[in-house]
């Protein structure tokens, strides 16, 4: 018995067991049982042949005593044979009982065993679920390491070839703008010494300038060529110094840049090595791993079939990812009815911006008509040619007045021409130079007034712009105006309709619900009201005929109805949950769609905005162009 069942075990412990070690290791669990059953077993037999010999004192002596004590009892029975017979029956049935104590110990150990094995099976396939779930991650992480390995080094070929190609280029850049710098420099050495030149000389034109003495009279008058001379010389000295310390400032900015250029071709290079050697060591770490990944490969070639085989998907997972599919589905009708209803209103919203361009447009090409002086117009341009004359009148008589005033101002030649009495001593050849001075000085003086004649008549032309700005502008503001109180005009009424609308679904939600539940109550009261009319009519019935058997079918179908009843109450209580759960619904889709208009109207406002904005920038251009 004790060898079947230790069979039965080692065979439900080898067919399950997914290891060879947990089988190992139950074999030698079993073998260690059998060798304590069978100490066991003969401790309990030598035990109870000293019970039987002496007073049953104990059950566990040791093995020397019942020796012993098996030679006395054999013994004396030589010597009785009488007494043998019962001796033996006793000792029989006291075997028989330590049997199947024992036995019955050794079931409860194996009971236990195999309890402790179950849980171990039990964990072994944790563990192997555990395993083989690592397993098609560890697969998936090769895989997608292997294609990263892959184009990392496609990528890194690449980067290499660039990385030369780029390495060659930036040397060539660099030796260019090396021979640029150089040659720019060169270039500014020399403009330097040129303008070291030009200073040096026109320091000495204004000393030789200051030192030469200032002559009286006809002198003064033969110098004033040679002044005018000087001063010709001394603004195209100064217009040269100007222009090469302008040359120079746009060299030394030119090799500002190439430094610059310089510096940031160096970053660039520094950047591009260090980026390499970043996925240089990348490389290095995926290799690695793809080495640890085909390592544990190989070591668990054997157990990925039975791992893939004791985890697959069941019933439930397909259930659950068809309603999961089907739920994507809705989403995805709903969504792109939610895209439809967008691409609407854009398109709308389009149109609407559209026409406002449109129309902003043709303003905006009737204001710059408006600003542009009109070329078909005799009358005003007879009228401007009129007033540039009577400008230029005005002019010259300030001119002539000014012509007065300077010649009292002290200059020699002035003094010459307005004061003949103190040079009545100036020869013939000496007046005709002076009279010559004062023709040229006459001709400078009518140029003079030319030019500011023109002056004024660029400074009215720019004030009668301004003025035509002005008012342009004070348009705009009022478009401005106009446009804000449109709008806030429209968002109240929007608002004003938002409101009405929902008050009024409000209102109709609140009536039909009101409705409905009196129309309940009316059916219950209703129902009950028959109920107990038909009960009372029932009862009398039955109490003055006896008509059982039919009035016991008119209760069932009575209660059939009002089964029937609560089915309709619960379907309309359900209605009109359906119908609250519709209105909101509703009342989120228009305030969705509210909030949707209102974005849009506030896109269209800024886009609005910026549109004047550059409508101001341009006439800004505009007035500082004219």
């Amino acid at each position: 018995m004790l060898a079947n069942v230790r069979r039965k075990l080692r065979i439900v412990m080898t067919a399950p067991s997914p290891s060879t070690a947990a089988v190992d290791s139950t074999n030698e669990l079993l073998d260690v049982m059998d060798s304590n059953v069978k100490n066991a077993s003969a401790s309990s037999i030598g035990s109870e042949i000293s019970a039987s010999g002496l007073k049953r004192s104990s059950d566990l002596a040791p093995a020397s005593a019942a020796g012993a004590e098996k030679a006395s009892a054999t013994s004396e029975a030589a010597l009785e044979p009488s007494t043998g017979h019962m001796e033996n029956s006793y000792f029989t049935s006291a075997m028989a009982h330590g049997n199947v104590d024992a036995v019955r110990k050794e079931m409860q150990t194996q009971e236990k065993i195999i309890a402790t094995l179950q849980r171990d099976n039990e964990s072994l396939l944790r563990e192997k679920k555990e395993i083989l779930s690592r397993f098609k991650r560890l697969e998936h992480d090769f895989e997608h390491l292997e294609a990263k390995h892959s184009l990392l080094l496609s990528a890194q070929q690449d980067f290499a070839a660039r990385s030369s190609m780029h390495t060659a280029n930036d040397s060539a850049k660099i030796v260019n703008l090396q021979a640029q710098v150089e040659e720019l420099q060169t270039n500014l050495e020399t403009e330097k010494r040129r303008c070291a030149l030009l200073l040096q000389e026109r320091n000495d034109l204004a000393q030789s300038k200051s030192d030469t003495p200032s002559l009286v009279g006809s002198a003064e008058i033969t110098n004033v060529a040679v002044v005018r001379e000087q001063q010709g010389r001394s603004e195209d000295m100064v217009a040269k110094l100007r222009e090469s310390q302008r040359i120079h400032s746009i060299q030394k900015s030119t090799i500002d840049a190439l430094h610059s250029e310089v510096t940031r071709l160096e970053s660039e290079r520094k950047v591009s090595h260090s980026r390499e050697n970043n996925l240089l060591r990348e490389v290095d770490s995926l290799r690695t791993q793809v080495r640890d990944l085909e390592s544990a490969l190989q070591q668990k070639k054997g157990s990925i079939r039975e791992l893939i085989s004791s985890c697959q998907a069941g019933s439930a997972n397909a259930q659950r990812l068809k309603k999961q599919e089907s739920r994507i589905r809705l989403l995805e009708k709903a969504l792109l009815e939610k895209d439809e209803f967008t691409k609407r209103a854009m398109e709308e919203l389009r149109a609407e911006t559209k026409k406002v361009c449109e129309r902003y447009q043709s303003t905006i090409a009737e204001l710059r008509q408006r600003l542009e002086v009109p070329k078909d117009d005799p009358e005003r341009r007879r009228r401007i040619s009129t007033l540039e004359r009577e400008n230029l009148d005005l002019r010259g008589g300030l001119g002539g007045a000014s012509v007065s005033l300077a010649v009292e101002s002290g200059q020699p030649v002035q003094k010459i021409a307005t004061e003949p009495k103190h040079h009545t001593d100036v020869t013939n050849k000496t007046d005709k130079p002076a009279g010559q001075a004062l023709k040229a000085h006459g001709s400078h003086e009518l140029e003079v007034t030319h030019l500011q004649s023109v002056i004024e008549r660029l400074r009215a032309e720019i004030c009668e712009h301004k003025h035509r700005n002005i008012t342009l502008q004070s348009k705009l503001d009022s478009i401005h105006a106009e446009w804000d109180a449109r709008l806030a005009e429209m968002k109240t009424n929007f608002a004003l309709q938002i409101q009405t609308l929902r008050s009024a679904h409000n209102e109709e939600l609140s009536r039909l619900e009101a409705s409905h539940q009196s129309q309940l109550q009316e059916i219950s009261k209703c129902s009950k009201a028959g109920r107990d009319s038909l009960a009372s009519r029932l009862s009398r019935v039955v109490e003055e005929k006896g008509y059982d058997a039919s009035l016991i079918a008119i209760g069932e179908r009575l209660c059939f109805l009002e089964k029937l009843y609560c089915q309709k109450e619960e379907e309309k209580t359900h209605e009109l949950l359906e119908m609250k759960r519709v209105a909101e619904l509703e009342m989120k889709i228009q305030k969705e769609k509210t909030d949707l208009l209102l974005e849009q109207k506030n896109t269209q406002i800024k886009r609005f905005q910026v549109q004047l904005d550059e409508l101001l920038a341009a006439l800004s251009i505009l007035q500082a162009t004219s």
